[in-house]
């Protein structure tokens, strides 16, 4: 055999065994963080939801932000919304929830999907709580089915495009040849030390609470399919804010915007400010000390805001 014969193999080998670790990390996440909720199967796809207090009380809605899933917002207000009625959802493509792969996706396909959701359910309206990019798809509900949400409670919400570029990895993910290598071998051997700093930026200047990446089952996103599904939605962020910021002064739903100032990951006054400003019967309230993660130290506000925009709903 050549040298370069050689060389081959060995690189051929390194692949190999570099995909088979990344392949039993990834099983080894999904043992570590099986689905516990329920399923609905809705047009071909399966979302992974739970579902908390008495449907014949008035349903709340919480939608997680990016590189999450509904154990992230579950973990933060789970005790402090017990006594309510709480659908904690998947979205799309994300935690164990699957995503339609026959077209491209966008805030206003997610939407068109939650409504359909929220239908076999049962649930007519609900108040709809958004963390983050979480935050974004509640407002394109509002916009898209305002009939469907009674109002909005926004924390620390990503609403204003052109925030900056997207991660170089993000787009890298769907690359030829690179993109398999860095989604089924980079990403799950190397992506643990990530979520730990990622969750201390993200909680900054507030601690994060102890073993926060496991509880809040974090590692999900490591997956091949959980990470390509969240990169595409970040690859495209600036231009769906774009298409979708114009029309928030039109949102007439009560809503209250939880924020503070001290956000390193959304800058408070580019995105809760301005866009507070400009809706009609949109409340500000800007928590002290607060980071992006701040529904975790900060559970009663947002319990009191999920109830104040009930309460005035019904005015």
């Amino acid at each position: 055999m050549t040298p370069a014969g050689l060389i081959a193999l060995i690189a051929l080998a390194g692949l190999f065994l570099g995909a088979l670790g990344g392949w039993l990390v990834s099983r080894r996440i999904a043992r570590a963080h099986p689905p516990d909720g329920e399923f609905l199967e809705i047009d071909g796809t399966r979302l992974h939801y739970r579902r908390n207090g008495d449907p014949a009380h008035p349903a709340i809605l919480v939608l997680h932000g990016a590189a999450s899933n509904l154990e992230e917002p579950y973990l933060a207000l789970g005790e402090a919304f017990a006594g309510e009625h709480v659908i904690w959802l998947d979205r799309p493509g994300l935690g164990w929830s699957g995503r339609p792969k026959s077209r491209r996706w966008s805030p206003a396909d997610e939407a068109a999907l939650i409504v359909k959701f929220l239908d076999r359910l049962d649930i007519r309206e609900a108040v709809v709580i958004g963390h983050s990019w979480g935050g974004a798809i509640a407002m394109r509900l509002a916009m898209d089915h305002p009939g469907r949400v009674t109002g909005l409670v926004l924390v620390a919400p990503a609403l204003s495009a052109w925030i900056g570029e997207a991660a170089w990895f993000n787009a890298a993910s769907g690359w030829p040849l690179v993109g398999p290598l860095l989604t089924r071998v980079i990403i799950p051997l190397a992506g643990q030390g990530q979520l730990e700093s990622g969750a201390r930026k993200a909680f900054h200047p507030e601690p994060v609470p102890e073993d926060y990446v496991a509880r809040s089952r974090l590692p999900l996103i490591l997956r091949p399919g959980n990470w390509i599904a969240n990169a595409r939605d970040m690859m495209q962020v600036n231009p769906h804010l774009e298409m979708q910021e114009e029309r928030y002064q039109d949102i007439a739903l009560p809503t209250v915007f939880l924020a503070g100032k001290a956000d390193t990951v959304v800058w408070t006054h580019r995105h809760s400010g301005q866009v507070a400003a400009r809706m009609a019967h949109a409340e500000l309230r800007l928590i002290s000390g607060a980071g992006h993660n701040l529904h975790h130290h900060h559970p009663g506000a947002v319990l009191e805001a999920a109830i104040a925009v009930r309460e005035r709903a019904q005015c």
